[in-house]
């Protein structure tokens, strides 16, 4: 992502309860900004205003499925280089049942606001389906967005198929229902 001799951006697994520490005023403030700046166009499953409180809590648990050997998520985060600032994150879920072992599903694609349309995004993504056939062997990946939020057309541009639309699936941050757009992509 950055010049041949240094990279715009350090990507980085996250695997224990110290990372989640080390960067929790970071991911707090990313997540705020995805919430509460954009409401109308926010479906990251929380209502604005986000406190503090409920973002700290929202990492935390989140910290029980990434680490140990159990570890059912994927938790990438990009920071710049000699910055402890969290700038993006994605997760990549796999699934438990033994029927379903060969998908997975990206959730929160989050991109802080001063960072985004200078493809940060996008590596992200690269960097999950990466990290899905090559580390998990997974042969499918699914998402949803809402269908009026920015991320629907990110989607579209990337490669991803939308497979159906469900009307007013859920809320956005503001609390308004919108419709939900389904995502594959095929990683075979």
């Amino acid at each position: 992502m950055g010049s041949k001799n240094e990279p715009a951006f350090i990507l980085s697994s996250v695997t224990d309860i110290s990372t989640v520490e080390k960067h929790l005023a970071s991911l707090r403030d990313l997540l705020q900004h995805c919430i509460n700046d954009e409401p109308d166009t926010s479906s990251l499953g929380f209502l604005a205003p986000l406190t503090d409180h409920t973002a700290d809590s929202y990492w935390l648990e989140l910290t029980s499925t990434v680490t140990g050997p159990d570890a059912t998520t994927t938790l990438l985060i990009a920071t710049p280089p000699g910055s402890d600032k969290v700038v993006a994150t994605v997760q990549l879920a796999r699934m438990p049942k033994e029927t379903h072992t060969f998908k997975g599903e990206i959730r929160k694609l989050m991109v802080h606001p001063d960072y985004r349309r200078h493809g940060l995004g996008k590596w992200m993504m690269d960097e999950v389906e990466r990290i899905a056939r090559e580390e998990f062997a997974l042969e499918m990946l699914l998402l949803d967005t809402s269908k009026e939020t920015p991320a629907r057309e990110f989607y579209l541009k990337t490669g991803w198929t939308e497979w159906g639309i469900c009307p007013n699936y859920a809320k956005s941050s503001s609390g308004v229902k919108h419709d939900c757009c389904f995502f594959v992509k095929d990683l075979v």
